[in-house]
């Protein structure tokens, strides 16, 4: 579905329908829509993922504009957000075939989410072979349906095509060279870039965007270097420095990254989220006094661009716990509750905070209240899993992971940490069954740094991993070569 929250935003004629949309919901008034506009609010509210107004608008329309396809397609598309893919595909074929170029993409997109991309490929093919929709709004369209599933080698052809209709485009190059990357090219996606520095080797634009592609495929240090020759060229453009942050702060060097922050701070002082990064430096350095005052500085910032209050009352609600200061750790994750109760994150940190404190009882009831917002989310399970694994509640952290593989198997880093988890516990058996998953799954897991903090003084869980990373490597101290092939 495409961003129909920036077209409301610079759309007063649409602010002005949907709200006497509302207001006639409401029983205020009586107005009259045509199919399109209610077909967008639908569309607004999808993107918003308010399901159930989308829904409402969506039967309305059908009540007044029976079989009107428009408002069908997105009706499956926001199934399709849902995961009920089923009941897209019931809407999807229901559709007579002569309403070609939408129902055909919906049916394409239903066959890549089943894997089918024989399938997908042949209604693809149809929709282009009609000269009105063979353009470039068309080819993003289809490439962006493959990657949204994953399938960058079907999506590559397609951003070659699009970057081909407009070289000077870069977000035509970008986009190309991101789909290299994932196709384990990235040295294509580099030329990409080095095409416009070799035009001309003092583009500041040039060298960003090398540093942006660096930095999108982790080659951190190198995204640093090329960010270098961009301040080089011009000290105070405010991209470059940005994102020369970002790099730092993705080294764990919060010194100089503040560094950074600070000075992108004065060339754009309203962009709250810089000063948000400036506090978690802060913290990280655990200098908890100055990241509460630059935190605090964030929450009085109105008209700029700046995270959730919630996630920033939880920050200050950890800085008071590293101060010892356990009532006004507790007083502000309640204050980030209060701000947005519907989402798990305050009630995962106040949970963190009181079992890091060993009131463990209170922990739990943080935890419970976290899982019954949304039994079902792996997200919240693995969350949890992560924190009793680095208080080496090793057993409760297991049962977690266990929720996560019944709920979600193929949930990133679950499987290793399912590994570690039983490694700990010395289910030796276990840890070798998951640690292949794991490095199946992503090979790079095991080799990068681990999504939480290991047990200091567990010697043989470090081993065992150490023999994991010798059998990736070649050796075979433990586990076969072959496992992982």
């Amino acid at each position: 579905m495409r961003n129909f929250f920036s077209d409301f935003e610079e759309n007063e004629e649409f602010k002005q329908a949907i709200a006497q949309y509302e207001e006639m919901k409401a029983g205020n008034k009586t107005c009259y829509f045509d199919a399109d506009q209610l077909a967008d609010f639908a569309e607004y509210y999808g993107t918003m993922e308010k399901y159930d107004k989308a829904f409402e608008v969506i039967d309305y329309a059908l009540s007044i504009h029976p079989a009107n396809t428009e408002v069908l397609v997105i009706k499956a598309h926001i199934l399709i957000e849902q995961e009920r893919i089923e009941e897209a595909k019931e809407i999807a074929y229901s559709i007579p075939e002569n309403y070609a170029r939408d129902v055909k993409m919906l049916k394409a997109e239903l066959s890549v989410l089943e894997k089918n991309i024989d399938e997908a490929n042949v209604l693809v093919q149809e929709v282009v072979s009609e000269e009105e929709n063979n353009d470039v709004d068309n080819w993003l369209d289809i490439a962006y349906m493959y990657t949204d599933s994953d399938f960058h080698k079907e999506a590559l052809p397609w951003y070659e095509k699009i970057f081909n209709s407009d070289p000077e485009n870069y977000a035509y190059r970008f986009n190309l060279a991101d789909c290299y990357a994932q196709c384990n090219q990235a040295e294509k996606g580099v030329a990409l870039f080095n095409q416009l520095i070799d035009k001309d080797p003092y583009s500041v634009l040039g060298w960003f965007e090398l540093g942006r592609f660096y930095y999108s495929i982790e080659e951190y240090n190198k995204s640093l270097e090329a960010y270098e020759f961009a301040l080089t060229i011009d000290a105070n453009h405010p991209g470059s420095v940005l994102m020369t942050a970002h790099g730092y702060y993705k080294l764990e060097n919060y010194e100089k990254s503040r560094e950074y922050y600070e000075k992108y701070d004065q060339l754009e002082p309203s962009m709250g989220m810089a000063i948000f990064f400036i506090g978690l430096c802060s913290y990280n350095l655990k200098e908890y006094e100055k990241a509460i005052t630059t935190f605090n500085r964030v929450l009085d910032i109105e008209n700029g661009f700046t995270p959730p209050k919630s996630d920033i009352y939880s920050y200050i609600a950890l800085c008071y716990d590293g101060l010892n200061q356990l009532d006004k750790s507790v007083e502000c994750s309640d204050l980030a509750i209060q701000d947005d109760p519907l989402s798990i994150d305050p009630y995962l940190t106040k949970g963190r905070i009181y079992l890091f404190n060993k009131i463990n009882d209170k922990a739990q009831e943080c935890f419970d209240e976290a899982i019954n917002l949304d039994p079902q989310d792996p997200k919240t399970h693995f969350e949890i899993g992560v924190i009793y694994f680095e208080t080496n509640m090793f057993d409760l952290a297991l049962k977690c992971f266990q929720k996560v593989e019944l709920y979600s198997p193929e949930y990133e880093n679950n499987y290793l940490l399912l590994a570690y988890a039983n490694g700990a516990l010395r289910n030796i058996e276990e840890f070798n069954k998951y640690i292949i998953k794991a490095v199946k799954q992503n090979p790079k897991s095991i080799l990068d740094n681990p999504p939480c903090d290991l047990p200091e003084d567990d010697q043989v869980l470090k081993q065992l991993i150490i023999d994991v990373k010798k059998s990736i490597e070649g050796d075979k101290p433990n586990i076969s070569n072959s496992d992982f092939n």
